[in-house]
């Protein structure tokens, strides 16, 4: 004998459309800037050396992982161990130059050769990572785990509003130290030509120092907020973004910081946004991978770089 028991009427929850849809771009404006974190850091070494380096995935994850040796095990407060972090991320792109860039760079090598030592840097950071700390996901503390009420469906975390509060500040003052500081000026000279920019008298050795630092502690925040925003750690994190790196990049146009910026706005919205159009979460990274290459064949040189003159 079967019983029905009424208990009310069914209600369903619906979100329209447009909210799905403010969400998304909210989403991907965040996504965006954390991957400008990074994207800045890997242009500027394109820029003043050459190089393609398929390691600095890994230094996202680093900034993450030394982030949570802080705020977990160390047990430090995220107002410092954040900070730590970076610092820490950045001496350890001083190290990587000191130990490693410089002594290649000084032999002579060519561009090809450098980025084949890059994926093999790459390899063995990936794996050193794993080894310390497992194939599984870690958390950081989350103090900032509730939801701001919006209008509508939109869902919006703390968390996300200071990280997107934390990537502009950053951003800013990237930007006014690039442009304003004599430094900045220098790095600038060098990524445009480091010949004309040596006979100038600019020393392209410390310059490149500079932003193999400013790259690696840049790094190391986009990984902090990107273990927020996943959410956790992994030992592969970066390796699954750096091939949107990459396109931000190119994107935007090499070697140019304010293209980077660009460029992983427009990668970071493409990403989040695509699954409202039908395509699933397992491919949403194609779509800003197409909208490189349609862009590539009608502009090569990026949305901001300058075309290069022949002859």
């Amino acid at each position: 004998m079967t019983t029905n028991f009424f208990i009310g009427e069914g209600e369903r929850n619906t979100t329209s459309f447009f909210d799905q849809l403010v969400e998304r771009l909210v989403n991907g404006v965040n996504f965006g800037l954390m991957l400008a974190l990074a994207a800045i850091g890997l242009s500027l070494v394109y820029g003043t050396t050459g190089i393609s380096n398929f390691a600095h995935g890994e230094m996202v994850t680093f900034g993450a992982l030394i982030a949570l040796l802080f705020a977990v095990g160390l047990s430090l407060p995220l107002l410092i161990a954040v900070p730590l972090a970076v610092i820490v991320s950045g001496a350890f792109g001083y190290a990587m130059d000191a130990g490693l860039w410089r002594p290649l760079r000084r032999k002579g090598l060519g561009v090809v050769q450098l980025m084949i030592v890059s994926i093999g840097l790459s390899l063995a950071l990936r794996y050193v990572f794993q080894m310390f700390v497992g194939g599984g996901t870690l958390q950081l503390p989350n103090p900032l785990s509730g939801v701001i009420p919006l209008p509508g469906s939109i869902v919006l975390t703390w968390m996300d509003l200071v990280s997107m509060l934390i990537s502009v500040v950053v951003i800013i003052i990237f930007a006014l130290w690039l442009t304003r500081s004599r430094i900045g000026r220098a790095t600038r000279a060098v990524s445009d030509n480091p010949s004309l920019a040596a006979a100038s008298g600019i020393d392209v050795d410390a310059i490149v120092r500079i932003v193999w630092i400013l790259a690696a502690a840049l790094a190391g925040l986009s990984g902090v907020l990107w273990a927020y925003f996943r959410p956790g750690i992994k030992w592969d994190m970066g390796t699954s973004i750096l091939l949107l790196l990459f396109a931000a990049v190119v994107l935007g146009g090499l070697g140019t910081a304010l293209g980077a910026l660009v460029g992983s706005l427009i990668v970071g919205i493409l990403v989040e946004t695509t699954s409202l159009f039908g395509v699933p979460d397992d491919l949403k990274y194609v779509g800003a991978l197409v909208v490189l290459i349609l862009i590539l064949l009608f502009r090569p040189q990026g949305i901001l770089g300058r075309k290069e003159r022949v002859g």
